[in-house]
């Protein structure tokens, strides 16, 4: 089958189509025909080598959608012809985390698709159906492969984590990106207030169509006084940190007294300095949000079969030309999330 192969971590060209044997489910398992695959800024990270549970060769992209062409041995509820699209990570299901919903917190398989288990950017991938989700005849395979990874994500953040409440005033930063543009949008629906923070001029109409009401553009990622002047120096209830360590302590000067920080994403994998003293003083709240579950990935599908959300599926490239596509991410140049479509 074709694939995208990564044999040594670095730069972007180090990601090259090559001809690889076809791989075949396991127990518990499916073959899936891999129609469309997401890129995120998770898999630049991956291709880097900063993650290190990945081990080269190996085959990136966790955000797949394809159709069921084989069952391994044990596998029930599924059939030829369903269509699937991967979570993140997995989980046990059975553990003290699962059964109380945080599936992302489960430490009994946490196998990633994109670092233990071979990925998406291939024609074909076994996935153990622990790891999938089903998706609706009427989403198209561009719109499921992204799904889980920004709109459930946003799922995951706004809802689970952050909680966000009807009225309260929310900043994103990272807005444009794939999770950025679907957290704007579901904070939005949702009844919030929402400022986007972008470091391009030029990202400012499409955040504005999802529901930004005010946009913040910070080549410089200096953004907090412009966020507690939006605010009329009261500073926003919830900061989605979608950047991560680069923006960490601008986001942090943004809130209000009793406000809520969720990181959801650290791009440079960098550390952060923190005052105690502001957080005890304000009272304020840094939350996690990692992963998506099964239940949050349906609600995601949904809220982009009826509407509620839109895709932002920003371009399709062949799968060949991976490397292209984490170029553009690196050079800020896309806005929502490009897709790879194999050529069967």
């Amino acid at each position: 089958m074709d694939a995208v192969v990564l044999r040594a971590f670095g730069e972007a060209e180090n990601l090259r189509p090559e001809r690889v044997d076809d791989p075949s489910p396991g127990p518990g398992e499916v073959l899936l025909k891999v129609h469309a695959c997401g890129v995120c800024y998770h898999d630049v990270i991956n291709r880097r080598g900063n993650l290190p549970r990945t081990r080269v060769p190996a085959i990136l992209g966790h955000e797949a959608a394809g159709e069921v062409v084989a069952l391994g041995p044990g596998v029930e509820g599924w059939a030829v012809g369903d269509r699937a699209a991967t979570l993140q990570r997995l989980s046990c299901g059975t553990c003290a985390y699962c059964e109380e919903g945080r599936n992302s917190l489960c430490k009994t398989d946490t196998r990633f698709f994109g670092e233990e288990i071979a990925g998406g950017y291939a024609s074909y991938m076994t996935a153990p159906v622990a790891g999938l989700g089903r998706v609706p005849r009427t989403v198209p395979w561009p719109v499921a492969a992204t799904a889980c990874c920004t709109a459930g994500t946003a799922v995951h953040t706004v809802r689970t984590r952050a909680r966000i409440r009807p009225g309260e005033t929310v900043l994103v930063t990272g807005a444009s990106g794939g999770v950025g543009m679907q957290a704007v949008q579901l904070a939005r629906h949702d009844g919030a207030r929402v400022l986007a923070v972008t470091s391009s001029e030029a990202k400012v109409a499409d955040l504005e169509q999802a529901g930004a009401e005010t946009v913040l553009v910070a080549p410089d990622l200096a953004f907090a006084r412009a966020a507690r002047e939006a605010t009329g120096g009261v500073g926003v209830d919830v900061v989605l940190e979608i950047v991560g360590s680069v923006t960490f302590e601008e986001s942090l000067k943004c809130l209000a007294p009793g406000g809520r920080l969720v990181v959801v994403g650290n791009l440079e994998t960098g550390l952060v300095t923190l005052n105690p003293g502001l957080v005890i003083v304000k009272e304020l709240q840094i939350l996690g949000a990692y992963a998506t579950t099964r239940e949050e990935l349906q609600t995601a599908l949904e809220l982009l079969e009826t509407g509620v959300l839109r895709p932002w599926v920003s371009e399709l490239l062949p799968l060949a030309e991976a490397w292209r596509a984490h170029r553009l991410l690196e050079d800020r140049a896309v806005t929502g999330r490009l897709v790879l479509v194999p050529q069967h």
